[in-house]
């Protein structure tokens, strides 16, 4: 009895057993299938993945990663050649991979890793014989879980800065990890910068909120507090300390916190005098000698080496750029003491051409010598691009072409090697729209390098528009035939001079023939009338060196002066002038603290029209947004507070414009977010200014003013957001009072 009692038993736990074997087999197998990693959680706390006793003294021939991209891949595999680890016929080689793997992972925020390890056995055909052989492959199904968002953040062992100092130096309050380790970075720089130099974060402890968060506990080791003492140098023969210190402009005095990161960078200012002296293999280091009480002296070693001149400057990469064009850029020239300086403005200068998507420079040491050559390796753009496209305006189907040719050669067009012409840097520009009711051609022709520092451009406009649909009042009000259509030509002439790196002059001569064919009874074109004819120029003087940018200028100025001329349209009026305009403007910036900017401004027009009919030709004045299609936005200066100007009664401006105007402009802007795709800033301004009808009514004091506040957003992709709340101080001319107003524009251009 008993012996039937143990047999049963022994069936039992062998059917549970199978049964368990069969459902483990058919579980593993749907796992290998997920080549996603998609794994299921709870059966891995069940099972152990990795099974060494298959693998302990095989050689493994092949490894395979499943779940992650070919760029994790790749950087664990160059990783884990670059250390020493087991080889694959040891029996560590799983349990060390596994453990690389995890810390690979972990480093970059991954916390929640799960690995599954499969051998294979692959059958292989040897090339010499035709026996088959086993290859054993390695298969790693990796699962690397949810990036780490990190919610709080604790510390111990910091005891110059408090947890809420600590805590106003995080970026969010919640983030990612790669945003936690910009953060430990930036707690670490701010300890040295203080004069704790050997400060370390000497512990991590990560702890798992819920399934989205996490918290740390980071422990510090402050260290000592340092003090700076002296500053000395020591090996520099060309140049004295008193010399090198004022290059040096370190802003440590003694018994202030030692800053290793304001030396570190204020050396660099000595690296770029020497690079710039010619001294190319220079070597600077930097001793630091502890005393007592915490204090530190700095020696700054020197090792200077000879002076090294450019034996050869060479180009290579250009294929279709002529190379005088590349040439004519470079400020660095054989016999020339080297220079990063004379090296980076080349660079920049080839990049300017934008003929190339990258300038690289290559230095090599002529041997025995005190010379180098210099090759500057250039990547070519493509020069032409076409462009198709068609859109529906009204009823009409509009079809355009555009094509831009960079590095045309007009010489080359007799002897050409491709099919369009390329190598001396000119730039051809054909734009057509085609339609039934549209015909618009624009061509243009552009030499950049006419002289050393000047350039060229030729254009011509031509546009042919059927009437618009019966309801436009104003084209209906042209004349009372409504069968017509507008021909519009415009011919250019452009030269522009490079004074200097800042400053800019332009002169055009611009032809435009404006004028309306009618059609008759059988619908054919045969009467023409003109509209508008106009033979005029212009002589345009640009002052910049604002900087950083236009979009937040911090220092720097611009000033525009602008002078237009209207000649007359018949030659026995040669000695009158039709129409002319001045016009000046200026802005200029100063830094008042590290994100508050003071902006003023100044602008002064005038103009004399012969034609006292043609308001369309006059000044008018009010407002920000200008939509008025009867007056010409060229003649439009906003001031914010009033109202936009209109031709039927007067805001700023007399109804008819005016002839003379003055504006004056100042603004206080403190920036509050700053990325390069996105700044916010909210700024205070005072505006003032006004339009006189003629030169004799000119009051330079008599001017309407304004005070607001407002707010600027710029996008990348958008464009400057506007918002204004605006108090405009003095009555219009049509007596309405000081009020508030609003003002809101999306997408404006920027103005200095």
């Amino acid at each position: 009895m008993l012996n039937k009692l143990h047999y049963l038993i022994i069936l039992v736990f062998w059917f549970i057993f199978n049964d368990f074997n069969e459902k483990l087999a058919c579980q593993e197998k749907n796992i290998i299938k997920d080549k996603k990693s998609n794994l299921d959680l709870e059966l891995k706390k069940k099972i152990d993945p990795i099974k060494f006793e298959k693998i302990q003294f095989e050689k493994i021939d092949q490894i395979q990663f499943e779940g992650i991209s070919k760029e994790e891949i790749n950087e664990i595999i160059y990783l884990w050649e670059l250390t020493n680890h087991p080889t694959t016929d040891s029996s560590d080689f799983i349990e060390s991979l596994k453990i690389f793997i995890k810390n690979y992972f972990n480093i970059k925020g991954y916390r929640e890793i799960l690995l599954y390890f499969k051998i294979k056995n692959e059958e292989a055909q040897s090339q010499s014989q035709s026996q088959s052989q086993s290859k054993i492959k390695l298969i790693i199904y990796i699962n690397k879980g949810k990036l780490m968002t990190i919610k709080n953040i604790s510390f111990e062992g910091n005891n110059f800065f408090s947890e809420k100092q600590l805590n106003k130096m995080k970026p969010h309050y919640k983030m990612s990890y790669p945003s936690y380790e910009e953060y430990k970075k930036k707690i670490i720089m701010e300890y040295k910068k203080n004069g704790f130099k050997k400060f370390k974060i000497s512990s991590e402890e990560f702890k798992k909120i819920n399934y989205k968060y996490y918290s740390i506990n980071l422990k510090f080791i402050e260290g000592n507090q340092y003090k700076f003492s002296k500053l000395s140098f020591n090996g520099n023969k060309n140049f004295n300390d008193e010399i090198l210190k004022k290059k040096l402009a370190l802003n440590l005095n003694e018994g202030d916190f030692y800053n290793l990161i304001e030396i570190k960078n204020s050396i660099q200012r000595i690296v770029d005098f020497y690079l710039n002296k010619g001294y190319a293999f220079y070597k600077i280091s930097i001793f630091e000698s502890e005393k007592e009480d915490n204090l530190i002296d700095v020696i700054i070693l020197i090792e200077e080496n000879e002076k090294i001149t450019i034996n050869k400057v060479n180009i290579i990469g250009n294929n279709q750029v002529k190379d005088e064009i590349i040439f004519r850029e470079l400020t660095t020239i054989p016999g020339n003491l080297f220079s990063k300086k004379e090296i980076e403005k080349s660079i920049t200068n080839l990049k300017n051409l934008n003929l190339f998507y990258n300038v690289k420079m290559q230095m090599q040491r002529v041997p025995n010598s005190n010379t180098l050559d210099i090759n500057f390796v250039v990547y070519e753009n493509r020069n032409s691009e076409l462009k198709f496209k068609g859109n529906f305006q009204g009823k009409d189907l509009l079809g355009e072409i555009s094509l831009n040719i960079n590095n045309f050669s007009l010489l080359n067009c007799l002897h050409p090697k491709n099919f369009i012409p390329y190598g001396d840097n000119q730039k051809v520009l054909l734009d057509f729209t085609i339609g039934k009711k549209l015909k618009k051609y624009n061509v243009s022709f552009i030499h950049p390098n006419l002289t050393d520092s000047s350039s060229m451009k030729f254009n011509f406009f031509s546009k042919n528009e059927l009437p618009k649909e019966s309801h436009d009042i104003n084209f209906r009000n042209l004349e009372n035939n409504d069968n017509y259509k507008i021909n519009k030509l415009k011919y250019t002439i452009e030269l522009n001079k490079k004074i200097n790196e800042n400053n800019n002059l332009l002169f055009n001569i611009n032809y435009i023939n404006k004028n309306k064919i009618y059609k008759d009874k059988t619908l054919s074109f045969y009467e023409k009338s003109n509209l508008y004819k106009d033979w005029n120029s212009q002589l345009i003087f640009n002052h910049n060196s604002i900087s950083p940018d236009i979009i937040f200028p911090k220092t720097g100025g611009y000033v525009n002066i602008n002078s237009f001329l209207e000649l007359p349209k018949s030659l026995k009026k040669f000695n009158k002038f039709e129409y002319f305009k001045f016009q000046m403007k200026s802005f200029w910036y100063k830094k008042i603290f590290k994100k508050l900017i003071s902006k003023i401004g100044y602008e002064l027009g005038g103009l004399h029209n012969s034609n006292k009919n043609d308001d369309f030709k006059q000044f008018y004045m009010g407002g920000t947004s200008f939509q008025k299609e009867n007056l010409n936005k060229k003649n439009f200066i906003p001031l914010r507070g009033y109202y936009e100007p209109n031709k039927l009664y007067g805001v700023i401006s007399p109804k008819n414009g005016g002839s003379f105007y003055e504006k004056i402009l100042t603004e206080l802007r403190y920036l509050i977010f700053d990325k390069n795709s996105f700044k916010l800033w909210i700024l205070n301004f005072f505006e003032a200014g006004n339009i006189f009808d003629s030169y004799k009514n000119f009051n330079p004091f008599k001017l309407k003013r304004s005070i607001g506040t407002g707010i600027r957003c710029f996008l990348n992709k958008i464009g400057l957001l506007e918002f204004d709340i605006t108090y405009r101080l003095d009555k219009t001319l049509d007596n309405v009072k000081p009020n508030w107003k609003v003002n809101f524009a999306i997408g404006h251009e920027l103005e200095f």
